[in-house]
């Protein structure tokens, strides 16, 4: 299944340096990232088994420098998701 993340971020440096030394459990991938300009948002479409795999993750990296919000992706109505 497909999880959207939407990140509001605090500490972009710290964020971001944190995302790149992030490893992925088996089974979970992360295809598109679209942050903004200033690193302060970002929209994250993972592929795990379920939503709470994804927060679990992205919430521990991310305790105290991103506000996290995260849903399921309807398929059936989604465009343009990752190949």
């Amino acid at each position: 299944m497909y999880v959207i993340a939407i990140h509001d971020i605090s500490d972009p440096d710290a964020f971001w340096g944190e995302a790149e030394r992030l490893e992925l459990p088996d089974g979970v991938e992360l295809p598109t990232t679209a942050p903004s300009p200033d690193g302060k948002r970002a929209v994250c479409i993972w592929k795990a088994d379920s939503v709470d795999t994804v927060r679990d993750l992205v919430d521990d990296a991310s305790e105290g420098i991103a506000s996290n919000e995260f849903f399921a992706v309807n398929d059936e109505n989604a465009q343009g998701l990752p190949a």
